[in-house]
């Protein structure tokens, strides 16, 4: 990646290490989906490493960038970073085989977790410690990725303020994180509108983002979505109530999977819950799981009540109905990029919501270091092992020497191999 010395920003992508093709697209994105705990913002720093700086496939920190996009398109943040990678290298299919890639390892494990999950071995030294560890890595990788991007988005009074009240809502005052970017988006659009009434408003920089939008403008999708809808009819077919059911919640999903925790209690949780009527401790024992294995939350949470309800294709229908209306939705969406950004409000929509962006992953780096550096939510007692593989893993990843699935893998294991180190300083 070539940089412009006076901005110190990301100009001219270099030429791909490797020529990308459907399958090392499809390996490369079960690598990520199979390695990375903790959900959609963790699965973007790992993916933006992997096909930014690694492969060479987008330009370095793109992925970062494009959050506001992921995050105003309904459907999981994750699945949408996938949709737009799969997308832009090869147009629909692409998009397909991409979100395929990071649903699969999420569903095979918590369908083999809802088949038996009363057997796992949850107190068992071993597994808590390698969850310790992996935790501890995604802390320092989401750390790191958000130095990298800090330059590109904290610039002006508007942006720190934004960040400080983002910040302090969620942190706070346990804001939605939904209203924060919504809030961000509606701020940002009167900021811009105001401007351009005023005639201050300068055109659009020619910058990389045209470009991307020129790509996704050129790629035909007409008969691929056809092909798609007939497809989800098909699966739908199967159990249309299912489908139906996890299809809404897709609509409804915005600024990652934690958005739909309260909508999983109102349709699951108790005796009054219209699908299932699970007690709450088991819900607690399953969102305890979700945020431990890998994958999207939400596609893990989708694959355990599909099963509750249907079996195993109830599995698999409610997972393709939650991800679904993402892929419509976000092909759509990033084919009128383009043409759509020298519309004020949309110009104003995707500044406005940036700094909520950051903030965002700021509260993210804070909850990954509260479950592994930190003992506790609200203790401030720290973990010593904990910190060092944190701080480890994100200088290895920030100086660039080390590969971050290898470095999950590595902390992973320093954990599950010194459980009495863990005992110790838990």
């Amino acid at each position: 990646m070539r940089t412009d010395p006076a901005t110190n920003d990301a100009a001219v992508p270099a030429a791909p290490a490797r020529r990308p093709t459907l399958a090392r697209l499809f390996l490369e994105y079960l690598k990520v989906s199979a390695f990375v705990v903790g959900g959609g913002y963790a699965i973007i720093a790992v993916a933006d490493e992997t096909f930014g700086r690694r492969l060479r496939w987008l330009r370095e920190g793109e992925l970062v960038d494009r959050l506001p996009v992921f995050q105003m398109i309904p459907g999981l943040i994750a699945g949408n970073s996938a949709i737009y990678v799969g997308l832009k290298l090869f147009g629909l299919a692409g998009a397909a085989t991409a979100l395929a890639a990071v649903a699969l390892p999420s569903f095979c494990i918590i369908l083999a977790v809802a088949h038996g999950y009363s057997w796992l071995p949850m107190d068992s030294a071993v597994l808590q410690g390698a969850f310790l560890g992996l935790r501890s890595a995604l802390a320092g990788v989401v750390a790191a990725t958000l130095v990298a991007s800090w330059h590109r988005t904290m610039r002006g009074a508007y942006a720190w303020i934004a960040l400080a009240l983002g910040v302090a809502a969620m942190e706070g005052f346990g804001a939605n994180p939904a209203h924060v970017l919504v809030a961000g988006m509606l701020l940002g659009i009167a900021w811009t509108c105001l401007r351009a009434a005023r005639g201050r408003l300068p055109p659009p920089a020619e910058d990389a983002a045209a470009a991307e939008g020129a790509v996704f403008a050129e790629r035909p999708v007409r008969r691929g979505l056809l092909l798609a809808a007939l497809a989800c009819a098909a699966v739908a077919a199967c159990a249309p109530a299912v489908f139906a059911t996890f299809a809404k919640f897709g609509l409804l999903c915005f600024g990652g999977g934690n958005v739909l925790v309260p909508v999983y209690i109102r349709e699951f949780v108790g005796p009054a819950a219209p699908h299932l009527q699970l007690p709450p401790e088991d819900f607690g024992n399953l969102l305890a799981i979700t945020q431990m294995t890998p994958g999207p939350i939400s596609v893990n949470a989708a694959t355990f009540f599909g099963y509750r309800m249907e079996g195993a294709l109830g599995s698999f229908v409610a997972t393709a109905g939650l991800l679904a209306p993402s892929l419509l939705l976000l092909t759509l969406a990033l084919r009128s990029l383009a043409k759509w950004r020298r519309n004020p409000v949309v110009r104003g929509l995707l500044w406005g919501v940036a700094p909520a962006t950051v903030a965002l992953m700021v509260v993210a780096t804070l909850v990954f270091a509260r479950m592994s550096v930190f003992d506790g939510a609200v203790s401030l007692r720290i973990r010593p092992l904990a910190l060092l593989l944190a701080i480890g893993a994100g200088w290895a990843l920030h100086a660039r020497r080390a590969h971050v699935t290898t470095l999950i893998v590595v902390c992973a294991a320093v954990g599950a191999l010194l459980p009495r180190a863990i005992a110790w300083v838990r």
